[in-house]
């Protein structure tokens, strides 16, 4: 008889703890399948990455003097953002790049042979 009245204390007990959980909270909102991207926007990703390249070896020698001044923070800014682009981007989709190289080639008739 003892017995019962421990497990049915027990129940109670959880019965309890149920009462207190925190009730369930609905969230609104869309959710969003994978981004897909087409050869030529991979394409152009690709020629954006060099591009980015190219403004990064134009940019880095003015940079790296100045920003071993502390009060530099201009030079601070701009090496800041570069890093940004590059990381926020998945520099510029790297992963899928052979999706767009599959493609062809943007934005090289306009360059000349370098």
């Amino acid at each position: 008889m003892q017995r019962k009245q421990d497990t049915s204390s027990t129940q109670q007990g959880q019965h309890q703890k149920a009462n207190h959980l925190p009730r369930p909270v609905v969230i609104e909102g869309e959710v969003l399948g994978q981004a897909v991207l087409e050869p030529f926007e991979m394409c152009s990703m690709n020629f954006a990455r060099e591009e980015f390249d190219k403004l990064m070896r134009i940019l880095w020698p003015l940079l790296d003097p100045l920003l071993c001044r502390e009060e530099n923070t201009i030079a601070s800014d701009v090496a800041r953002h570069l890093e940004q682009i590059r990381s926020f981007s998945g520099n510029f989709c790297w992963r899928h790049r052979h999706v767009g190289a599959s493609y062809g080639v943007v934005g090289k008739a306009g360059e000349g042979a370098k």
